[in-house]
């Protein structure tokens, strides 16, 4: 159970650090083009990785529509929505809204399996919520722009949900190297009208730029995902879900760390607020999982 809660946790890093990541390759290329290249680029090093590694075996042919529509969800359709997303809200707007993101699973969850979450998991995800709050300071939405973002990056946790409960039902049957690269193949796949409507010019990038988009195919992509799917295979959907709260936590670290930006005692308070909702969350996942 412990490596599984480590796993997850090391995903939450890399998508923490990811949103400042982002922001540096969006100066040489386009939302959509990113998730395709990001998709790509981590189906081509499973791929790879597997040739190496001598990995025979492909999945089921009875398990690949749900392989398939879980690569849509949780690659295509979650980086899309994201993608465009962030490109049109705040920051802070962005950041409450992926605290959403545990309790649309929760929800998704129960109603999958027609039972009431409990109490202390409610209470969990709501103090979790509110310590982003504290975290990111209260924003007004700017105009019909940021509404569509904020819209998309909900939609957003209601792909990454219906992505977990696919996941979940196949978990156990592969290994999570195999299970991982069949989804980004398929995201990949899926990818390409996406990009083509997109209708933006491709953009030869930057020393700077190309290193995001490397590292965001790689660590926020390839490994993110093998470890996220590791972690369903010993922890429920809502439990690995719980912990993506601390994603906004390790983005405010990394913006101090890289960008140099100062810490107030309210992002401080924020940040245990969001811990303390995340055990309360996870620790009700756990026992009733």
């Amino acid at each position: 159970m412990g490596r599984h809660y480590l796993a997850v946790l090391t995903a939450v890093v890399f998508w923490g650090a990811s949103f400042i990541v982002t922001a540096i390759a969006y100066r040489t290329i386009a939302p959509l083009q990113l998730g395709l290249v990001r998709s790509a680029l981590a189906a081509l090093l499973f791929a790879g990785c597997r040739a190496v590694t001598g990995g025979r075996g492909r999945p089921a042919n009875k398990d690949l529509p749900a392989i398939a529509l879980s690569g849509f969800f949780g690659v295509t359709l979650y980086f899309s929505f994201q993608n465009l997303g962030l490109d049109m809200t705040s920051s802070s707007h962005a950041a409450l809204i992926v605290a959403s993101y545990p309790a649309i699973t929760v929800l998704m969850e129960c109603a999958a399996r027609r039972r009431m979450p409990p109490l202390r998991q409610v209470v969990g995800i709501l103090v979790a919520i509110a310590g982003v709050a504290l975290l990111t300071g209260a924003a007004v939405s700017r105009g019909p722009r940021e509404a569509l973002g904020n819209w998309l990056l909900i939609s957003t946790g209601i792909a990454w949900g219906f992505y977990n409960l696919i996941t979940q039902k196949v978990a156990g049957r592969y290994p999570a190297s195999m299970l991982t690269a069949w989804q980004m193949l398929f995201g990949a796949l899926f990818f390409v009208p996406f990009a083509a409507f997109e209708g933006r010019p491709w953009i030869m990038p930057t020393v700077s730029s190309g290193a995001a988009i490397l590292f965001l195919g790689v660590c926020c992509s390839l490994l993110s995902y093998l470890f996220y799917n590791y972690s369903l295979t010993g922890l429920s959907a809502s439990a690995a879900a719980a912990l993506l709260n601390l994603v906004p936590v390790v983005g405010i670290v990394c913006s101090c760390l890289v960008l140099h930006e100062a810490v107030s005692a309210r992002q401080i308070l924020g940040g245990l607020v969001i811990v303390a909702g995340v055990w309360l969350s996870s620790a009700a996942a756990k026992s009733t999982g």
